[in-house]
């Protein structure tokens, strides 16, 4: 990150860095970063997983933004009580957030919010609506595509898709959907079928550094790699009780 890296500038060589060391004010711009980067951590973990999708990510950044937005008017207040790195630097020397670091934080976290908003562009309101809950009352039918209004007033009125809609997650919904409602899941499926992130690919190549090994690089993984990355559970007894046992000759 380009703004952390500048927060560092003049740490050259050993001695430079031993002089930083006993900086005061620079230690405590060390302490906001890692504090920063913790909630980074945490942000980056809540991206993770087999069952993310667009919509969560969505939930998850407005969430990250809106503590950002936080963190800076608490800044400007002189509260600090959410770094707590930084906090315990503050508590052990007795003094108060000087304006100058103070200012910085406040930029900083202004820029970071910028970055997240700009990296991470928002859905359409009328298409994420519609997907999230295509029974909701403040829903408009005129934000949605001509083609498909007639067939989503059907799905509106169908009683027993929205009792399914209360029990099944968006997914499992819109994937059920599809056989009766195709154009107005089709819509759904596009937003909810890419991959959010790397997480399945970076699954699977440390799944195949497992199985491919030095010793076993001529092994066809393929199958080994669909049994390894797979949700379902071999029913090994089943399986076993299948095959005939060996004759006697």
């Amino acid at each position: 990150m380009k703004d952390e890296i500048k927060l560092f500038l003049g740490t050259q060589g050993r001695k430079g860095l031993v002089v930083h060391f006993e900086d005061e004010a620079w230690n405590k711009r060390v302490a906001y970063l890692a504090d920063l980067f913790d909630q980074l951590n945490k942000l980056n973990l809540k991206l993770q997983g087999r069952e993310t999708h667009a919509l969560l990510f969505q939930d998850s950044l407005r969430a990250f933004v809106s503590k950002l937005q936080n963190w800076r008017r608490k800044t400007n207040l002189g509260n600090i009580t959410m770094f707590e790195k930084l906090c315990g630097m503050i508590d052990e020397s007795q003094l108060q957030l000087d304006q100058f670091l103070k200012d910085e934080i406040t930029e900083h976290l202004q820029s970071l919010e910028k970055e997240v908003e700009c990296y991470f562009p928002e859905l359409s309101q009328g298409q994420e609506a519609l997907v999230r809950n295509p029974f909701s009352t403040e829903l408009d039918v005129s934000s949605i595509l001509n083609e498909i209004q007639d067939e989503f007033l059907d799905l509106r009125n169908d009683s027993s898709a929205h009792d399914l809609f209360k029990v099944k997650s968006v997914t499992q919904f819109w994937c059920t959907m599809y056989q009766s409602y195709s154009k107005v899941s089709m819509i759904a499926l596009r937003v909810l079928v890419p991959f959010a992130s790397t997480y399945l690919c970076e699954a699977g190549f440390s799944t195949l550094v497992n199985i491919k090994t030095k010793n076993r690089n001529r092994l066809d993984v393929g199958d080994d790699m669909r049994l390894a990355l797979t949700n379902f559970r071999p029913r090994i007894s089943k399986l076993a009780a299948e095959m005939q046992d060996q004759a006697s000759h």
